[in-house]
C-alpha cells in the first residue's frame, strides 16, 4: 500500500481551512469534532457513528454537537466584545438568532439557554415564526424582533404580547403595515415598539445580492422614511420608534461590501437622530458569513473576512460616522445566524455500492483468443500497450476518437455487443494508464485537466439531496464532505456522491477540493466486510429547514449530544426520523386506510383461492411494518 498520512488528508480535504479547528484526524485515521477551536478534547467520528448504531440508532443520522452550538454563540459575542474595548465603543452588542435559519424547536431552544448570558434575542419573520418565538421567550424575557409581510392578526398579536409583557419590537417594511399599526395601535390603547427598515443602495455579493439595493424586496426608501416619520409624529407615536433595521443579504462573501453599507446605515441613523427620532439600537442584519470550502475568497462558497475583522469594521465604521456627526453611538445588533448554527451538525450517512465501473469482466482472455479484433479494438489494443508520456497527448485524443468511432460503428451493426463492451474496456484501461502517467507530470498538460472525470466512479449514499442539503442543488452551494475513516490511508477512487431518489439531479458532483472547487471526491475503495461512511460538514444553516419530501423521504435521525470529559460525550436527546407513515400522512394518505383498503382486497384473492391466507397475512404484515419503519434504506 502507497505511503500516506493523516495529514496527507487533511490537506486533501482542506480540513484545516473550512473546520474552523473544530475537526481534526487521529492517529487511528478517523476524524474527529471537538467541542472548541483549538479544544484537546474529541469525539471520534467513526466511533460514535458505530456506537450509534448498536444502539438501533440506523444512518443516515444528523449529529448535532451542542458544544459547538455554544461555542459559536460565545465566540461571536467575544469578538465583538473585544472590538468595542479596542474602539473605545461607548454602547453595547446584542446578537439576535433568526429563527427562519433554522426553526427546529431543540435548536432554538438550545440557542435560547446558551445565549442568555449575552442577552440573546429572536428574530421572527412570520405568524408561524412569532408564535414559536413568544413560545420559546415564555419566562426566560427573549427579545423578539419582527421582520417580514405583517397582517392585521400579526400586528394585534405582537400588541397584545406587549401588553402582557413580552418585549417585542414591529419592524416596519413598507408604509401601508405603518398604517395598520397605527390604526390597531389606536384602537387597542397599546403602544408599540417600532423599528424601520431602511432599504440601502448599497448591495452585498454572493447569491442573495438582491437582499440590498434599490431593488431590493423591503424597507423604505429615503423619501418613505420621511413621510413615515411624518405620520408618526400625526399619530404622537414617534417616541416609540427605537430601532434602525438594515439588511444586504446572507453570505457576504466581500468585507468591502459589508464596509460600504455600514458607512451608508451609520449615516442614515445618524440623520434620523438629527431629526428627533430617538433610535436606541441599530440593526445590521445578517450576511455575516461562512468559509464553505476553506479558499478565504470572494467566491460566493466563501468569505475574504474573519469574524473578528468583520467585528472591528462594524463597530469602527458606526462610531466614525456617529462621532463625525456629532450623535449619541447606539446599541449595535446583528442577526448572524449563518454564520451561529452551520458548524454544529453533522450529516453522517453509508455508502451502499458504487456503479459497476469496477465490476466490468477482464477481457484479457478473450482478446489472446480472438485471431482478428475488429480494427477499432485493435487500435484501442495497441495504443493501451504501447502509451507512454512522450506519447500522451497524441494517444489521448486517439483514445477519444476510436470510443466514439466505436459507438456509431455499433450503431450502424458493424460491431457486435461484444467488440464494442471490449472497447469500453479498453477505453478505461487506457484512461488509468494515463491517469498513472499524468499524477507524475507537473504541471499537467491543459487539455488532460478534464480527462480524470472518465474515472469518476458514482457512490451511492443512504440519504437524499433534497431533504438534507438542498442548497447542493438549488444553488450549488459548496458543502465539505469527507470520509469518516481510512485518512491513514491514500484514497484511490475518484468519486461522485449519488443519493437514493429516482432522480438523476441526486448527485453531487462539485466540492471542496485541495485547490477549490474540485469535479470529483477521493473516496477509498469499499471493502465487503467493512461499512464505510460519509459525513456532510457545516449544514446547520438553513437546510435542516429547506428539506423537502422528493420521493417521500422525510427528516433523518437527529442525535444532540455534548462533550464529557470522563465518558467522552453524552447523548442529550434522540429525535427519530419520519416514519413512512408520517411522510404519507404529509400527502394525505392514513395508514390505517392503507391497510385496509390492501386487506379488503387481498381478502377478495384469499376468497377464490388466488392467495394464500400465509402469503396474505406474510404481506400485510409487511407492508405494516414498512409503515412504521426509517424512510431510509436498511440493511
Amino acid at each position: 500500500m502507497e505511503r500516506w498520512s493523516i495529514n496527507e488528508s487533511a490537506k486533501l480535504y482542506n480540513l484545516d481551512n473550512w473546520g474552523a479547528d473544530l475537526f481534526s484526524i487521529n492517529k487511528k485515521g478517523n476524524l474527529c469534532v471537538h467541542p472548541s477551536s483549538n479544544s484537546k478534547n474529541a469525539i471520534d467520528l467513526r466511533g460514535l457513528v458505530d456506537d450509534l448504531i448498536k444502539r438501533k440508532i440506523k444512518p443516515p443520522i444528523l449529529l448535532r454537537f451542542m458544544d459547538v452550538l455554544q461555542g459559536r454563540i460565545a465566540s461571536i459575542n467575544r469578538v465583538f466584545r473585544n472590538a468595542i474595548a479596542e474602539n473605545d465603543y461607548p454602547a453595547k452588542y446584542q446578537t439576535f438568532y433568526p429563527i427562519k435559519v433554522n426553526q427546529q424547536r431543540q435548536v432554538v431552544e438550545a440557542i435560547a439557554s446558551f445565549g442568555k448570558r449575552y442577552n440573546i434575542g429572536l428574530e421572527v419573520g412570520s405568524k408561524p415564526e412569532l408564535v414559536a418565538g413568544i413560545a420559546i421567550s415564555s419566562g426566560q424575557n427573549l427579545p423578539i424582533i419582527c421582520n417580514g409581510y405583517k397582517d392585521a392578526e400579526y400586528i394585534e398579536t405582537v400588541l397584545y404580547a406587549t401588553r402582557v409583557g413580552y418585549s417585542i419590537t414591529i419592524v416596519v417594511e413598507k408604509l401601508f403595515e405603518l398604517e395598520k399599526i397605527i390604526d390597531l395601535s389606536q384602537k387597542t390603547g397599546i403602544r408599540p415598539s417600532l423599528g424601520i427598515r431602511v432599504k440601502l443602495s448599497s448591495k452585498g455579493t454572493g447569491k442573495w445580492a438582491t437582499s440590498g439595493g434599490e431593488d431590493a424586496k423591503f424597507g423604505l426608501r429615503m423619501s418613505e422614511i420621511m413621510a413615515a416619520i411624518k405620520m408618526l409624529q400625526e399619530a404622537d407615536l414617534l417616541d416609540c420608534v427605537n430601532l434602525l433595521h438594515s439588511h444586504i443579504g446572507s453570505q457576504v462573501t466581500k468585507i468591502d461590501k459589508i464596509k460600504t453599507a455600514l458607512i451608508e446605515a451609520a449615516r442614515i441613523y445618524a440623520e434620523m437622530r438629527k431629526l428627533g427620532v430617538n433610535i436606541q439600537y441599530l440593526d445590521i442584519g445578517g450576511g455575516l458569513g461562512v468559509d464553505y470550502d476553506g479558499s478565504k475568497s470572494s467566491y460566493f462558497s466563501s468569505v475574504n473576512y474573519t469574524v473578528e475583522e468583520y467585528a472591528n469594521d462594524v463597530i469602527y465604521q458606526i462610531k466614525n460616522i456617529c462621532d463625525e456627526a456629532g450623535v449619541e453611538c447606539p446599541n449595535i445588533i446583528s442577526e448572524s445566524g449563518r454564520a451561529t448554527v452551520a458548524h454544529y451538525s453533522v450529516l453522517v450517512t453509508n455508502v451502499l455500492n458504487t456503479n459497476t465501473q469496477n465490476l466490468m469482466p477482464d477481457y484479457e482472455a478473450i482478446l489472446d483468443q480472438m485471431e482478428k479484433p475488429a480494427p477499432t479494438v485493435k487500435k484501442l489494443l495497441d495504443i493501451y500497450k504501447s502509451i507512454d508520456r512522450y506519447s500522451l497527448r497524441e494517444d489521448y485524443h486517439d483514445t477519444l476518437q476510436l470510443i466514439n468511432e466505436a459507438v456509431s460503428l455499433f450503431n450502424l451493426g458493424y460491431l457486435t455487443l461484444q467488440d464494442r463492451a471490449i472497447a469500453e474496456w479498453l477505453y478505461s484501461k487506457i484512461i488509468k494508464k494515463i491517469n498513472s502517467i499524468v499524477e507524475k507530470i507537473k504541471p499537467i498538460p491543459e487539455e488532460l485537466q478534464n480527462f480524470q472525470l472518465s474515472l469518476r466512479q458514482t457512490y451511492f449514499a443512504n440519504f437524499s439531496l433534497f431533504q438534507s442539503i438542498p442548497d447542493s442543488w438549488a444553488i450549488d452551494q459548496l458543502f465539505p464532505i469527507m470520509p469518516l475513516q481510512r485518512l491513514g490511508q491514500k484514497p484511490d477512487v475518484m468519486a461522485s456522491i449519488a443519493d437514493i431518489t429516482c432522480d438523476s439531479d441526486g448527485e453531487i458532483t462539485s466540492f471542496v477540493g485541495e485547490h477549490g472547487r474540485a469535479k470529483f471526491l477521493p473516496l477509498h475503495k469499499l471493502r465487503k466486510e467493512e461499512d464505510y461512511y460519509i459525513g456532510f460538514f457545516l449544514i446547520g444553516a438553513y437546510q435542516e429547514i429547506l428539506g423537502d419530501l422528493h420521493n417521500l423521504f422525510g427528516d433523518t435521525n437527529a442525535v444532540h449530544i455534548t462533550f464529557n470529559k470522563k465518558t467522552g460525550y453524552i447523548i442529550d436527546t434522540v429525535i427519530n426520523g419520519d416514519a413512512t407513515w408520517e411522510t404519507l400522512k404529509y400527502v394525505q394518505y392514513k395508514g390505517p386506510e392503507i391497510l385496509k383498503r390492501v386487506r379488503d382486497s387481498l381478502e377478495k384473492q384469499v376468497a377464490v383461492k388466488k392467495v394464500s391466507i400465509e402469503e396474505s397475512s406474510h404481506f400485510i404484515e409487511l407492508l405494516d411494518r414498512t409503515l412504521l419503519g426509517y424512510t431510509y434504506l436498511g440493511e
